[in-house]
């Protein structure tokens, strides 16, 4: 089994400028010097690689005529260990090659005045194309330097709400010195954004018959939102970890040859404590028990702001893998691996590299279904739009409603590495069929589930209401709800109350819906408290079951990404076979 490294989204303003020595190149991919974070008070000496790292350019993206960048913060502590750092990129490819390659990196310690030093640094890992070589006479222009659009949060919008980056295209002028002149093309509303950008921005102009000449060249700009605690001045210390528990391997997964994936988001508090933890994304929903308790139980010297503690929301990935395994399964939600006939598509879907998961979730059993013992299967076709996330759900075949709303409300938290058509993002079509049966094949309902669910019908006198316990049910994993996309057009907002029964160890169990604004509403509501857990709810001192109404409030993300707003088919197109 092996751990990855911490990574937080702790947002800062980051700049890359190049200044001071040449940047590292490996083939078509270029690595910018660090750059201090803050403004002032810069240490004498900056972090460095202790070996030139090696980044492969990906296989997929050879033909491509753009360029891409990944910009990283590095946080250094005094012996030049990695605490995690913001990325943001281009496109998910992009953000995966250099993740995997940072597993192998080394760093020598920034120093003050000779000592070593906490550092927070940045810099960028550039993607050129093949036309813009270093030594073609016939070349178009070579980035070396690069920055992303910051854009204020925005109003009444609560820090904690995830608001995704998004990349957005326009024209640049680079005249034949590789000074940039111009940015056409941008969105009226990012324009000045765009022209601010690019004043950090450096190009090694285009070259004619080995002549540098003006040149134009389409350039994507990653568009990103401040969070809140971003604007806090003063030197920012992330948070460090000082225990760490390993994740227990689930048994039945190990048993299984089952490999995992987890990303889990939490706050580490001023006490340097683990709270809210979720699960943010998952490629196996029967590994997030085990990544969740494992994070919990974490413990860190808390961020700080100068010299006072401040709360900090992180991520950080885990990844379950047997010594001894090959390229393993992909876990219990999988559909038939044919590959689609993409000659039957409108060409907006034909793709050339398919879409790739990187996030799944295991659809809720229809309570109402289950205690009638009721079995059937549903699928759903659904599109993932150029940012990877599914941006529109089809309905297709299923044997009740209940179970197409089920399963719908799981593929709304499905996240996908887009597709890629002529090198870039593209939206792509996919069909997802999923059975509903109350075997441990399907693992949608364990035998936890079914006590719990004779218990109800046949001892309902021992499940107590919330006003019964000792104290207040206290949560401490709520997985927050996503605006469903199958929700009609018209309603930018909705609401809904679920009703759960929280056991003994704390579970969510046998979610089923009191109320909602519309069905859409009430299965995103279910989807996401179903992996919630709570402090083990007492009575008289010992755990016992308890019954309480959860309320939901929905309102739709402002901030959708651009690239995904013209992505979506008819209304009456339905995914391939």
């Amino acid at each position: 089994m092996k751990l990855l490294p911490l990574i937080h989204k702790l947002v800062v303003l980051v700049i890359i400028v190049v200044g001071g020595g040449v940047a590292a190149r490996a083939q078509d991919v270029t690595i910018t010097p660090f750059v201090w974070v803050e403004t002032k008070d810069a240490p004498d000496e900056l972090p460095s690689f202790k070996k030139s790292p090696k980044i492969t350019f990906p296989e997929e993206l050879r033909a491509t005529t753009d360029f891409g960048y990944v910009i990283l913060e590095l946080n250094l502590d005094e012996k030049a260990r990695a605490l995690g750092g913001a990325h943001l990129a281009t496109q998910p490819l992009l953000d995966r090659t250099v993740t995997e390659a940072k597993l192998d990196w080394r760093f020598n310690v920034g120093r003050r005045e000779g000592k070593p030093v906490f550092t927070a640094s940045t810099f960028a890992v550039i993607f050129n194309p093949a036309s813009a070589a270093e030594k073609i006479p016939e070349a178009t222009p070579r980035l070396l330097a690069v920055s992303v659009v910051d854009i204020p949060w925005p109003k009444g919008v609560k820090p904690d709400v995830e608001i995704s980056d998004r990349v957005v295209w326009a024209d640049i002028s680079v005249d034949a010195q590789g000074e940039i002149t111009g940015v056409k093309n941008a969105p009226p509303e990012l324009a000045e954004k765009f022209t601010i950008a690019v004043k950090n921005w450096r190009f090694a102009p285009a070259r004619k018959a080995g002549q540098p000449v003006a040149a134009e060249v389409k350039a994507p700009f990653v568009v990103h939102m401040k969070r809140p605690e971003s604007l806090i001045k003063g030197t920012r210390v992330p948070a460090r970890v000082i225990s760490q528990e390993r994740p227990v391997y689930p048994w039945a997964m190990r048993l299984n040859g089952m490999r995992g994936e987890v990303l889990v988001d939490f706050m580490v508090n001023r006490e340097g404590r683990v709270q809210r933890a979720f699960v943010a994304r998952t490629l196996n929903p029967s590994f997030d028990a085990a990544a969740l308790d494992a994070v919990r139980n974490w413990r860190f010297e808390p961020a700080r702001v100068g010299d006072r503690p401040v709360s900090l929301r992180m991520q950080v990935p885990i990844v379950f893998l047997l010594n001894d395994e090959g390229d393993g399964g992909s876990g219990p939600l999988k559909d038939a691996d044919r590959k689609p006939d993409l000659s039957k598509l409108p060409e907006i879907y034909r793709y050339d590299v398919p879409a790739k998961p990187i996030g799944t979730a295991r659809p809720v059993y229809p309570y109402e279904l289950l205690k009638q013992g009721k079995t059937g299967d549903a699928a759903v076709g659904y599109v993932v739009g150029s940012s990877g996330k599914v941006i529109q759900t089809i309905p297709d075949k299923a044997s009740t409603p209940e179970f197409a709303r089920a399963l719908t409300a799981a593929i709304e938290q499905f996240v996908y590495e887009p597709a890629l058509k002529q090198t870039r993002p593209s939206p792509s079509l996919q069909r997802f069929r999923q059975q509903f049966d109350l075997s441990r094949e399907w693992g949608l309902v364990d035998s936890d589930d079914l006590a719990l669910l004779r218990r109800e019908q046949k001892k309902p006198e021992s499940i107590y209401n919330g006003t019964e316990l000792d104290k207040p049910l206290k949560p401490i994993s709520k997985k927050p709800p996503i605006f469903p996309v199958s929700a009609p057009a018209e309603m930018s907002s909705g609401k809904a109350v679920i009703e759960v029964l929280v056991d003994e160890e704390g579970c969510v169990r046998l979610p089923r819906i009191v109320e909602a604004t519309d069905d859409a509403f009430g299965y995103a509501a279910i989807q996401s408290v179903a992996s919630w857990r709570f402090e083990s709810p007492k009575r008289g001192g010992r755990d016992v079951v308890v019954r309480v109404r959860i309320p939901f409030a929905f309102t739709k993300d402002a901030a959708k990404p651009a690239a995904d707003q013209n992505d979506s088919p008819p209304r009456s197109q339905v995914a391939p076979d």
